[in-house]
């Protein structure tokens, strides 16, 4: 082989050892760069998430709240309903004893119009009504 052909295969060997150098180079620094850019924006999204972890807090807070809130009128609606009950057994049972009394005044007052030789018939008075209802002011102890 002629020496200016080994000069230029030499020359060739390092002309292309220089350009792989020069695309290795260049690809360990658009890696770097690519690497910062990820960094970068990997940092910028734990802020945001950072900054929504304090609304979830907030949001939270306010939801356990309204629940707390919820449960409280619910058991006063509960106590309610209870105190709504018993008062109306309360009512059952008064009407019921007054139910009682009213039957026993008239059976009181139809034994008195029987008894009574003045009260011609005890079952009705001239206008209609029962005279044990219209007598019931005027016999009352």
């Amino acid at each position: 082989m002629e020496m200016s052909t080994v000069i230029w295969v030499i020359v060739a060997v390092v002309v292309a050892l220089i350009v792989i150098a020069a695309v290795v180079a260049l690809s360990r620094r658009a890696s770097t760069k690519k690497q910062e850019r990820a960094r970068a924006r990997a940092g910028e999204l734990r802020e945001q998430a950072a900054a929504t972890q304090e609304g979830i807090k907030r949001h939270q807070a306010e939801a356990d709240a309204a629940e707390a809130q919820a449960r409280e009128m619910r058991a006063e609606a509960d106590r309610k309903m209870a105190e709504a009950k018993r008062l109306e057994v309360d009512a059952h049972e008064k009407k019921s004893t007054l139910h009682e009394h009213v039957q026993r005044r008239d059976e009181v007052l139809q034994q008195a119009d029987d008894l009574d030789p003045d009260v011609s018939d005890p079952d009705h008075s001239d206008d209609g009504t029962d005279q044990a209802e219209s007598r019931s002011g005027q016999h009352r102890s």
